[in-house]
């Protein structure tokens, strides 16, 4: 589409506005496709410039689309140059090359004024190589649920003395990847008790990625996150909100929530949740310091997935810690500076650890959503009528 759009109305176009025919046609299809698709924002451009920190700082102004919007424009802007035929064709290089220096200046800026903050002692657990990924297999059985009972707690035991030892590390939050803990709908309050006891013994805040199977075969299991106090409290449970294609799993609502703690207010989704940018703008509207994303990936995706969290952490101006099983672990700061990461498919069961800054940064993206999307929209249309207007005047 902003191919066949730029072929057939930039060329009725002056200069400039026909330069902005492919990208904001780019950034509409994206767009369309973050909100239509069952995918969210995979397959965005904008993913690709991770590694250059003063570029993606844009997305704390216009999400991911202002950083896909220069990486296309670029294209139409530099085209003219080379065609003998445009007129102004100096005037979209040279409007695009001082986009780009006004965007990498602020980059550099948001990068060199990041303000300094109070850190706290962070761990995210990673699966051991020996686990499953379904702690029934090797059951007789559907309904052996003392084989299925013996398997979720071996896997329990493992998750605990991980725990123990990053507790011991000074940890003050930890992370369970997504679905670490597993068992049958009947042992739930089992788990709650000793997640607690372990929590409150330890003093530490425990994030736990858990899947609850009910006895019905049919019936859909519940993927969630556990948030226990030290306290002994359970403060939050967050169900995942989107699954992936297929995952048989009740959806949640949506609604994400912060908890208030002694080092900062922290939110929580659950992996493909942070592929849908709205979930991450909902915990930056209630001012949260840092998000804490359990998940699980496979080798196809990884590092990719793992790198495309830490984007949210810049829109909405919080640091972000995934912890993964079957994939890459990251702990990154609201601007994006990668503290730690770990990829379980190359050290299995590793811990990884972080000194976590905890201040909030007030971003636009954060707070005005997707304005600059919208705004792409609204200029093709306008482009798309000057450029049929112009041809029906030729005619």
């Amino acid at each position: 589409m902003p191919y066949l759009f730029h072929r057939l109305i930039a060329p009725r176009l002056v200069g400039l506005l026909g330069s902005l025919v492919f990208p904001t046609a780019g950034v509409t299809l994206l767009y369309a496709l973050s909100l239509g698709s069952p995918f969210g924002t995979w397959g965005n451009d904008a993913y690709v410039q991770l590694p250059f920190l003063p570029l993606v700082q844009l997305a704390s102004l216009t999400g991911l689309w202002g950083i896909a919007f220069l990486v296309m424009w670029f294209a139409s802007a530099v085209q003219p140059l080379f065609d003998t035929r445009a007129l102004g064709a100096a005037a979209p290089s040279a409007v695009f090359a001082a986009c780009l220096v006004a965007a990498l200046g602020y980059g550099a800026w948001s990068l060199y004024a990041a303000p300094r903050a109070e850190t706290v002692r962070v761990a995210a657990l990673s699966n051991p190589s020996e686990f499953s990924d379904r702690f029934f297999e090797g059951c007789a059985a559907r309904d052996d649920y003392a084989c299925r009972a013996a398997n979720s707690a071996t896997r329990l035991d493992s998750l605990f003395a991980a725990s123990e030892t990053a507790a011991r590390e000074g940890a003050s939050l930890i992370v369970w990847y997504e679905a670490a803990a597993q068992y049958d709908a009947q042992f739930e309050q089992a788990f709650i008790a000793r997640a607690q006891a372990f929590a409150q013994s330890h003093g530490v805040y425990l994030i736990a990625g858990v899947v609850s199977v009910p006895n019905d075969p049919e019936a859909l299991m519940h993927n969630k996150a556990m948030v226990f106090t030290p306290a002994g409290a359970v403060a939050l449970e967050y169900l995942k909100s989107v699954p992936v294609p297929g995952e048989p799993i009740v959806a949640g609502d949506g609604r994400v929530t912060t908890l208030e703690t002694p080092f900062g207010r922290v939110a929580v989704v659950i992996c493909f949740d942070a592929d849908f940018p709205a979930f991450a703008r909902a915990a930056a509207q209630q001012r949260a310091d840092l998000l804490v994303i359990p998940a699980n990936d496979w080798r196809a995706i990884t590092p990719l997935h793992g790198e495309m969290s830490v984007m949210r952490g810049i829109e909405g101006g919080f640091g972000v810690l995934r912890a993964t099983s079957n994939g890459l672990s990251v702990a990154a700061t609201a601007n994006g500076v990668r503290l730690a990461s770990n990829d379980s498919f190359v050290s299995p069961g590793t811990i990884l650890y972080a000194d976590m800054p905890m201040a909030h940064r007030h971003t636009l993206y954060g707070q005005a959503g997707d304005y600059f999307a919208n705004a792409c929209i609204a200029v093709l249309v306008l482009l798309l009528i000057a450029g049929v207007w112009s041809a029906l005047r030729r005619r």
